[in-house]
């Protein structure tokens, strides 16, 4: 009897091992086909598996850069793997570089790789009008993926105010202002030149003062105390990094600069009045003459001796004969003597030669 209990016993106890052993089985399957809770997600939010490189988004899209200097172009790629990454010139396709390697001739082109921030720079040293554009980031996978950056390249400008003649009076202080624009930083010095020689604060016994503004605008101020018409003449502005500017001022005695700045216009107005009067004169003293040789040859008309066929409009007609007469006597005052003057009627008009 004991051994049937103890025979009874062992299979219960088999089965309940086997039972174990087959659902601790089951657990280890479906926690291999499970991910791992420290996997990244199967993708992205740019929208690429999580195994494959992709673009830092953030990176800017637009550079400028001034022309002489250095342009830098950022890219930034995760997961790199073991693709490379190269720099395209958009507008022709020009591989300039592949990975650290300058691929093209122009050895202004080179890029450098930030490990720290996985970042592909690429350099234009002595960037030029020439080089703007739109230039790709690009990684060598199927299909390739790019990231596009367009290159501003910019000219600064400098410009003297009031140019390019200001008038100023005697004993007045003379205000130049020379504005730098265009200028992604600002210049590192600033010369004023008056003529072919440099300002500066010490020699000038206190009549100069120099001041600058940075701002989006860098501006620089020329002050020149209790004018002398030795100031007059050709004052340039120069900044490091712009063409330079020029202004030339006239330091005036007894005259008001508003009257040679603002009355100019006036001038040419009333000058040009004067020209018409002057016309309107001459068209008027030609009417007059016309009409007066007109009625001189009205007084001639009867004694021309033409068949006496008519006379001015309004002229009360006359049916008397009158005898021909001398032409001497027929002359007038209005006519010169040494001028012969015959007058007919053409249908009504009269002809005078």
């Amino acid at each position: 009897m004991l051994t049937l209990w103890t025979a009874l016993f062992c299979c219960l106890t088999g089965l309940a091992v086997c039972y174990q052993r087959q659902s601790v089985s089951n657990n280890n399957h479906n926690n291999a086909e499970a991910k791992p809770t420290h996997s990244p997600p199967s993708h992205y939010p740019h929208g690429h598996k999580w195994n494959e490189p992709y673009f830092d988004l953030t990176m800017p899209r637009n550079i400028t850069s001034l022309v002489g200097k250095s342009a830098y172009l950022g890219c930034r790629v995760k997961h790199l793997g073991n693709k490379t990454v190269a720099w395209i010139r958009h507008r022709d396709l020009h591989i300039l570089t592949v990975g650290t390697y300058t691929y093209t001739t122009d050895q202004r082109f080179q890029t450098s790789y930030h490990r720290d921030i996985d970042e592909w720079t690429l350099q234009i040293k002595w960037a030029q009008q020439r080089d703007a554009g739109v230039y790709e980031c690009q990684i060598s996978t199927q299909p390739v993926r790019s990231y596009s950056v367009n290159l501003n390249i910019v000219v600064p400008t400098a410009t003297i105010l009031g140019g390019p003649d200001l008038y100023v009076d005697k004993g007045s202080t003379i205000n130049l202002t020379c504005i730098i624009k265009f200028s992604p930083e600002p210049p590192t010095h600033i010369f004023w030149y008056h003529q072919d020689k440099v300002l500066s604060e010490e020699t000038s016994g206190g009549r100069l003062k120099f001041k600058t503004i940075k701002s989006e605008e860098t501006k620089s101020i020329l002050l020149i105390y209790d004018a002398d018409l030795l100031h007059s003449g050709k004052y340039s502005c120069y900044p490091s990094n712009t063409e330079i500017a020029s202004i030339r001022v006239h330091v005036l005695q007894g005259e008001r600069p508003e009257a040679m700045q603002t009355n100019a216009a006036p001038a040419a107005v009333a000058l040009a009045s004067c020209w018409s009067c002057q016309a309107v004169r001459v068209i008027s003293t030609m009417v007059a003459a016309l009409v007066l040789l007109e009625a001189c040859s009205s007084l001639l008309l009867p004694g021309s001796g033409g068949g006496g066929g008519g006379a001015l409009t309004g002229a009360r007609q006359e049916d008397e004969r009158v005898p021909p007469s001398d032409p001497k006597d027929t002359q007038s005052d209005c006519v010169p003597s040494s001028t012969s003057v015959v007058v007919g009627v053409n249908n009504g008009s009269r002809i005078a030669r």
